[in-house]
C-alpha cells in the first residue's frame, strides 16, 4: 500500500543491486467554493508547489527533471480503501509542464515551483465567470481529474520525496487586482485526501541477482542470488527466512527453551552509499508468503534491535527475540516447515519508503540462537 502516506516521490535512478527503479506520483485536487474574484483581476500565473523532505534517494548532487500530466480518469481506491505500488489511472502523454533543477532536498524554506501558467489560466477564467464547471464538487472532478507527477526529460539519477499533506501540495493561482497601488493575490487550491494520493513505482530486476522475481509473492532462494537476500520498502521486497530442521528439536527430552534470537547480518560496506534502516520488523509468513504481524508481549510490532559497528564493521546486525514466536509454535509439538520469518520495514513505512538491506547468508550465515536449560 503507498497510499496516505503523505508524501510524494518522483524520479528515477539505477544500481547493479536493485536495477532502474522509478516512482511516479499521483493525486487529485481539493474542491471548495471558489468565491468573487474582483472585476478588475489580472491573470498572472499559476504553479504547483512541491516541498521537500528528508527522503530521498540517490545522486541528488544531480540535475532533476519533473513532468506533470493531467489524469483522463479519476483515482479510485482498490475496494475503497487503498491504493498499491502497482496502481495506476491513465494520463495525457503530453505534460502540462516540465521544469529541470538542482534539487536542494535538505532546504526547508526552498520549494519546487512547477508552473501551468496555460492551466492556471482556463481555471482563472473558469473560476471569475462562475462556470457550471466548477460549480460543485461533482463537476469539478469531472473537469479536473487528478494528476501525476513524472521524471521529465533529463535522465534522472535520484528519487525525490516531496510532501503531500492537503495543506502542503499545492496548486496556486497568482493575479493581481488594478488599483492606484495593484494588490497581489492569490487562490490556492490544496491536494485532495491523502487517501487518493499513492506513488506507483516500476523496476527493472533483468540485469540484477533478483532477475528470477517475475511476480507478486514470487520468491527466489538465496542459492541463486550469491548466498544473499534482499529487502527494499516501496518495491515490496522483503528477506524470507525458514527453518526447516526446528522440528527435530522435539526428538530430545529433557530440555526446555528459555529464549530464542534470529541474528541477520548486513553485507560488510553494501551500506556505504544508503544507509542501512535504523529498525527492521518480523512478520509471520506461510507458504504463499501471506504476511501476518508478528508482536511482543506489550501488543507493539516485534522490532529487531539494531547494532552497528562504526570502526571495524565486524559486528554489525540485526537481533530479534523471538522466544514467544518459537514456543508457540513448538506448543502442539509440531513445527510447519513452510512456516517462514520475513523482514520488512515497518508496516506503516514498507510503502513509504526507499530503504534497503542485502543481508548475508552464509559469511556469516543468519543464526536462529536457542537458549536452552537442560535437566
Amino acid at each position: 500500500i503507498t497510499s496516505s502516506k503523505r508524501i510524494a516521490y518522483v524520479g528515477n535512478y539505477e544500481d547493479t543491486i536493485f536495477g532502474l527503479i522509478t516512482s511516479r506520483s499521483f493525486f487529485d485536487l481539493d474542491y471548495e467554493n471558489f468565491g468573487e474574484i474582483d472585476e478588475r483581476a489580472v491573470y498572472d500565473s499559476a504553479a504547483f508547489i512541491l516541498q521537500y523532505t528528508d527522503k530521498n534517494i540517490g545522486d541528488t548532487l544531480s540535475p532533476m527533471s519533473i513532468s506533470v500530466h493531467r489524469l483522463t480518469e479519476l483515482i479510485v481506491p482498490v475496494n475503497k480503501t487503498a491504493l498499491f505500488n502497482t496502481s495506476s489511472f491513465d494520463y495525457e502523454a503530453e505534460p502540462m509542464s516540465t521544469i529541470e533543477f538542482f534539487p536542494e532536498p535538505h532546504s526547508s524554506d526552498t520549494a519546487v515551483n512547477l508552473t501551468v501558467n496555460s492551466f492556471g489560466e482556463e481555471l482563472f477564467s473558469l473560476i471569475r465567470s462562475k462556470d457550471e464547471k466548477i460549480s460543485n464538487e461533482d463537476f469539478f472532478n469531472d473537469y479536473i481529474k487528478g494528476f501525476v507527477l513524472t521524471s521529465g526529460s533529463v535522465e534522472n539519477k535520484a528519487i525525490l520525496g516531496f510532501k503531500a499533506n492537503t495543506d502542503q501540495l499545492l496548486l496556486k493561482l497568482f493575479y493581481h487586482v488594478n488599483r492606484e497601488e495593484p494588490e497581489k493575490k492569490e487562490i490556492v487550491i490544496k491536494m485532495g485526501d491523502t487517501g487518493r494520493q499513492f506513488n506507483k513505482i516500476d523496476f527493472d530486476l533483468s540485469d540484477t541477482p533478483l532477475r528470477n522475481i517475475r511476480e507478486q509473492k514470487n520468491e527466489v532462494p538465496a542459492t541463486l542470488t550469491g548466498n544473499r537476500a534482499f529487502m527494499q520498502g516501496m518495491t515490496g521486497l522483503y528477506i524470507k527466512c525458514l527453518f526447516p530442521t526446528v522440528q527435530n528439536l522435539l526428538a530430545d527430552q529433557g530440555w526446555k527453551i528459555l529464549k530464542a534470537e534470529l541474528i541477520v547480518e548486513p553485507v560488510k560496506y553494501s551500506y556505504e552509499q544508503f544507509e542501512l534502516p535504523d529498525s527492521l520488523y518480523l512478520y509471520a509468513g506461510d507458504k504463499r508468503n501471506n504476511l501476518s504481524m508478528l508482536r511482543n508481549d506489550k501488543g507493539q510490532q516485534l522490532m529487531g534491535a539494531f547494532q552497528f559497528d562504526y570502526y571495524l564493521h565486524e559486528d554489525n546486525r540485526y537481533t530479534f527475540e523471538i522466544t514467544d514466536f518459537i514456543l508457540n509454535e513448538l506448543a502442539d509439538s509440531y513445527f510447519n516447515p513452510d512456516q517462514s520469518l520475513i523482514l520488512g520495514l515497518a508496516s506503516t513505512e514498507q510503502g513509504a519508503r526507499f530503504e534497503r538491506l542485502i543481508a548475508e547468508g552464509r559469511k556469516p550465515p543468519v543464526k536462529l540462537k536457542l537458549y536452552y536449560l537442560s535437566y
